[in-house]
């Protein structure tokens, strides 16, 4: 005996059963579509009964094929279905019609008794089928209501004009004379950037642009790099396991023709990398002199002060 109460035995004996009836479907599939339907009903009555007694999967697979190969019966069947407008027989439907009134009489007797056929009991069974008149019926309630208008609540707008604890900041819209004021100034101070980088040669990017003496400003040097590395006026080479920098001429369109591809990366920096690579370089002078910072009144550094913020 198995976990599951069933022999081996009687496992076989299901497996036999199954593959009887398989081989018997394979071989009426003709007969299935010819008759009624009777045929695979039956079929299907037997392949229940088979799976009423389904204990594993060995089973349970022979029987998933008898339900793919009934479900393809059954659609063959379907599609030999006449649901067009010329599946109707007139002359079928009138002697149906003619048998229900007068049973199985003659044709000749039929016509004697035309008058005599009870056309009431037809339009009985016709009205179930037919959508009727509609009837009187009495109106509930009055006439007139009054209609209830709805009140309106006004809800008081907050002054945001007001001073608060937590003070919010907002974006002025800078003038077109600003941004091309700060671009000129932008593009100024990368050309510096690779005056320095052109003189200094190959050189430890970190080196280049960490300042230790501002975070804000070593940030910027790294903005500044970025363009150098977009416009083609500077490469980064990391073979020998540091990130060393090195001015170079703009590439040609040969050269990209020959091969030389473009690759781009984020460089992100935060202050406790900025420390760590302090530390670890022993950096204690930036190559890229350090500016004096055109802070406002928050103290917002000169690439943050791009977009001016003020506190209400």
């Amino acid at each position: 005996m198995e976990d599951d109460g069933q022999s081996e035995a009687e496992r076989r004996q299901l497996r036999h059963n199954y593959r009887s009836l398989l081989s018997d479907a394979a071989t009426r599939k003709k007969e299935y579509l010819a008759d009624d339907g009777t045929l695979l009903l039956d079929d299907l009555e037997r392949a229940n009964s088979l799976f009423n007694r389904v204990k594993s999967t060995t089973e349970g697979i022979l029987d998933s094929r008898f339900l793919i190969m009934s479900a393809d019966i059954g659609a063959q069947r379907a599609h030999q279905m006449r649901i067009d407008s010329t599946a109707f027989d007139s002359l079928e439907y009138i002697d149906r019609v003619r048998q229900m009134l007068v049973g199985h009489a003659s044709t000749t007797s039929v016509e004697q008794n035309m008058a005599g056929f009870d056309w009431s009991r037809i339009g009985v069974l016709a009205q179930r089928f037919t959508r009727a008149a509609p009837g009187f019926s009495c109106i509930y309630g009055p006439l007139m209501t009054e209609r209830k208008e709805r009140k309106r609540v006004e809800r008081k707008q907050i002054d945001r004009s007001k001073k608060t604890s937590v003070a919010e900041s907002r974006i002025e819209s800078v003038d077109e004379t600003d941004v091309r004021k700060q671009e000129n100034q932008t593009t100024k101070l990368v050309r510096k950037v690779h005056d320095i980088l052109a003189r200094s040669g190959p050189i430890n990017l970190f080196q280049l642009v960490i300042n230790p003496q501002s975070f804000a400003q070593s940030v910027e040097n790294i903005f500044y790099v970025s363009f150098l590395i977009r416009d083609g006026r500077a490469y980064i080479d990391d073979q020998s396991g540091q990130p060393m920098i090195e001015a170079c001429e703009p590439p040609q369109q040969d050269d990209y023709q020959m091969g030389l591809t473009r690759k781009q990366l984020i460089f992100s920096l935060d202050q406790t990398a900025w420390q760590e690579i302090i530390d670890v370089y022993g950096i204690t002078q930036c190559v890229i002199p350090s500016r004096v910072s055109k802070q406002d009144n928050d103290g917002l550094s000169q690439i943050a002060s791009q977009v001016r913020f003020t506190r209400e």
